[in-house]
């Protein structure tokens, strides 16, 4: 009972420090890329993303009024305009006609034209009234007409329609000789502008504003943050407005309701306007935080299966030491003979925890490390550099991976009652079936693979065919140069098959051949790529052949290449 307490002890111990790591190594690094990702996101957003959604209304904007701009110069340079003018103004039925024409054939939602001699102003509905330097309704007029420029964009009530608020574009009409007759135009809906507006809310979820000079907001989205009608006026918002409305293109946060605002702000110069556009920070983080959860999820089902996988593989391996421990009590005859089966069992344990040790914890090492790194210079690094970080932190783990699946395969196999089940079994299909799992790592050392096997068939338990394959063509393609060659065959004589796995790799040295399926003397050896081993997968594949009533053996010339052979019978014994 002592020995089975000390046993269960060792058990949980183990167990529960593979599990610190793994939730340590998992949580650091969760941590560690949200709060990259975060950063990323959030620098991403300020510095391009609401810049470049202003300046792409900007750019709508521009766009919208090229072509009434062409169409207003194009009436101040129209001969009939001039002539009209010089003329007297005899007619203004003509004028009026004119203005019609303009305004229905480019689309307009008005045109004028006020002379200077007359003082009238002419719209494409008729003449609407006389203007006058008196009346402050008439000041564009004035202004327009002592302006150096030839034209002017401005924003306005427009009287003759409703005061409706239009977009002008008021265009200098002068003689032949560079006189100034009077002032033509045309304008355009504000429409235009709540339209863009509307636009972009829907595209993007932000929130954009238009706002004058005075800082009094002209145009905002649906369902927009600031309510206020003056930004300055705006809760949060008017703590940087003077120096939002002071500069051409910014960039602020403020908060509001405890949700914190990114804002870009940029000049339209053209109506002495700015547009903000406006992101809620908690909304742009919606996906990194949702993908933060569904990592933790998918995390603790990994770290759950690892340690089944662990926990079954050690109690497996114990149940084999604890069954041994009884034959000893049953048969003192044979006391000696356990004896040293037990110190050799006992050295392969400790062989195989210092396995599971160096291996579980040295690829969590280099992600902590990895992480760290990604921590502290993520600001610094290049994409290329990440990328290579994570690739480094994957193979740890791809490491961690192949290591738990041969101590599994291992530990069914020590167990009395292993589920062993021969039948035929097509070799080509199975070398086929790892060379679409191994392929990828041989194609980034340049390794060329061939199988030239056949329409074989063996009789062996295929699970375990799979295991041995799988593991010679792996080391091959560990321990091969970059540009070498596999190749994988097979011979049938009358009984048996003998495959074949030949690499042009580095070889084996003699000295390491003698002692190559020892498990008490296991030493794991560094791949042509870096690559890590545990030692484990050779006295794997040899036992396991074994149990198929094959032989396992290896011809090696160190710097030349190895060729692993093994026999399966081809038909049921």
């Amino acid at each position: 009972m002592s020995k089975l307490r000390i046993g269960s002890s060792v058990r949980v111990n183990l167990v529960a420090i593979i599990g610190l790591i793994l939730v340590a190594g998992f949580a650091t690094s969760s941590a560690i890329s949200y709060q990259v990702s975060k950063a990323s996101l959030r620098d991403a957003l300020i510095g391009n993303e609401l810049p470049l959604t202003s300046d792409n209304i900007y750019s709508e904007i521009q766009r919208d009024l090229l072509r009434p701009v062409f169409v207003a110069s194009m009436m101040a340079d129209d001969t009939f305009v001039r002539d009209w003018l010089l003329e007297g103004e005899i007619d203004p039925d003509r004028m009026i006609r004119f203005l019609n024409e303009i305004r229905n054939q480019h689309g307009m939602f008005t045109s004028f034209l006020v002379s200077e001699r007359t003082r009238r102003y002419y719209h494409f509905t008729g003449i609407s009234q006389i203007v006058s330097e008196q009346d402050p309704a008439d000041s564009w007029y004035f202004r327009v007409r002592e302006m150096q420029d030839e034209h002017e964009i401005n924003v306005d009530l427009n009287a003759e329609q409703q005061n409706a608020l239009t977009i002008f574009i008021n265009h200098k009409v002068f003689d032949y000789d560079g006189n100034y007759l009077a002032t033509t135009g045309v304008g355009i809906a504000f429409d235009a502008l709540t339209k863009v507006v509307a636009r972009y809310k829907e595209n993007f979820s932000r929130h954009v504003y238009f706002v004058d000079k005075t800082g009094e907001i002209m145009v905002r989205s649906d369902g927009a943050a600031i309510t206020e009608n003056n930004i300055l006026n705006a809760q949060g918002l008017s703590a940087v407005a003077d120096q939002l409305l002071a500069t051409d293109h910014s960039l602020f946060e403020y908060d509001r309701n405890d949700e914190t605002m990114l804002v870009s702000a940029r000049h339209i110069p053209e109506l002495d306007w700015w547009v903000i556009i406006e992101q809620e920070e908690a909304a742009a983080l919606a996906g990194i935080r949702q993908s933060l959860i569904t990592n933790f999820f998918v995390g603790a089902i990994a770290i759950s299966l690892t340690l089944v996988t662990v926990l079954y593989a050690v109690n497996l391996f114990y149940a084999r030491l604890e069954q041994k421990a009884l034959e000893m009590a049953e048969l003192a005859e044979h006391e000696a003979n356990l004896n040293r089966q037990l110190k050799y069992e006992s050295q392969v344990k400790d062989k195989f925890f210092s396995i599971i040790s160096h291996d579980l914890i040295s690829p969590f090492g280099a992600l902590l490390t990895g992480t760290e790194m990604m921590s502290r210079y993520a600001d610094t690094y290049s994409k290329e550099k990440l990328v290579e970080l994570a690739e480094m932190i994957h193979g740890r783990g791809q490491n961690v991976f192949n290591l738990l699946r041969n101590l599994l395969d291992w530990a069914r196999l020590q167990i009395d009652g292993v589920n062993f089940e021969p039948e035929n079994t097509d070799l080509r299909r199975v070398v086929e079936r790892c060379l679409g799992l191994l392929s990828p790592s041989a194609i980034d050392k340049g390794i060329t693979i061939v199988n030239a096997i056949d329409d074989r068939v063996v009789f062996a338990d295929p699970n375990m065919v799979d295991t041995v394959m799988r593991n010679l063509i792996s080391n091959a393609i560990k321990f091969t140069s970059p540009g070498g060659e596999i190749r994988i065959s097979a011979a049938t004589d009358r009984k048996t098959t003998r495959v074949t796995v030949s690499d042009t790799g580095v070889g084996i040295a003699k000295s390491r051949l003698d002692r190559i399926f020892e498990l008490d003397r296991i030493v794991s050896t560094v791949g042509t790529g870096g690559e890590p081993g545990t030692g484990l997968g050779l006295p794997l594949c040899k036992e396991m052949v074994e149990l198929n009533g094959g032989r396992f053996w290896i011809d090696s010339v160190e710097c030349e290449g190895s060729r692993f052979h093994f026999t399966l019978p081809v038909e049921r014994p």
